[in-house]
């Protein structure tokens, strides 16, 4: 299901939005009767490090931290990050 909203309900009702986004609603947000960009679910593949694996075309330790990211999202434990350097320093 698609719905659109505009920029306020967005800013006012975000808690719903984001409970009705993991319920699989996707959203396109408009500004000015234009769309301006769109919110989805996560869809979650917990084959992918599975493919991952068996592709053998990355290490088992990739395909490992793979493994747990899809974990980490399925329990919504999920990591923010400042900067794109702090992101590429979590991954060492």
């Amino acid at each position: 299901m698609t719905k659109l909203i505009g920029i306020k309900e967005l800013q006012t009702n975000t808690k719903k939005i984001r409970e009705e986004s993991a319920k699989g609603v996707r959203f396109i947000v408009m500004y000015r009767s234009k769309p301006v960009f769109e919110i989805n679910p996560v869809v979650q593949n917990v084959e992918f490090a599975a493919d991952l694996k068996a592709s053998g075309l990355y290490t088992d330790e990739f395909a490992g931290r793979m493994e747990e990211a899809e974990k980490n999202i399925k329990e919504n434990e999920t990591r923010t990050f400042d900067s794109t350097e702090d992101f590429l320093k979590s991954l060492s």
